[in-house]
């Protein structure tokens, strides 16, 4: 019992002196259009560019062209991160009725979903995008993302 006392009035000490945010990081928001036009949905991702210390990757959902991390899920100011956009929607899906199915193997394969990423793959992966927090706030960044391939300097 004696334990069990002493162990609830030093929980809160330990709680207090535990920092919620020990690498510093900052809250980001901003907002992401495609051709012009707010994203609708998506999700954006922070990957810290090679040999930042520590190694960091966070990210957030893209609502009517706007996304936005807190200070817990946020970035380390000072360091250059990678940024990656996707948007997934449906292209089609095909429904068969239950008096069409003839095996076991068309009962599991009822619905077919067909998926595309509206994001062009330059945004992806092959991102060239970046960005670099600093302390002082806000922390906006605007990315404004288009379908077009990219043009050739000539």
């Amino acid at each position: 019992m004696r334990y069990l006392i002493l162990t609830l009035l030093l929980l809160p000490i330990v709680i207090g002196c535990s920092d919620k945010n020990p690498q510093g990081r900052v809250p980001i928001c901003g907002e992401v259009t495609l051709d012009g036009k707010p994203l609708e949905h998506g999700e954006i991702l922070f990957l810290s560019i090679a040999g930042s210390t520590p190694a960091v990757a966070t990210g957030s959902s893209i609502k009517n062209g706007t996304f936005s991390l807190p200070a817990k899920q946020g970035i380390i100011p000072e360091q250059t991160y990678s940024v990656q956009f996707q948007s997934i929607e449906e292209i089609s899906s095909t429904q068969k009725e239950p008096k069409e199915i003839k095996s076991l193997h068309e009962l599991m394969n009822l619905s077919e979903i067909k998926t595309r990423n509206l994001i062009p793959p330059k945004y992806g992966i092959q991102s060239k995008e970046t960005v670099t927090a600093t302390k002082k706030s806000p922390n906006v960044f605007l990315f404004n993302l288009t379908s077009e391939p990219d043009q050739k300097i000539r």
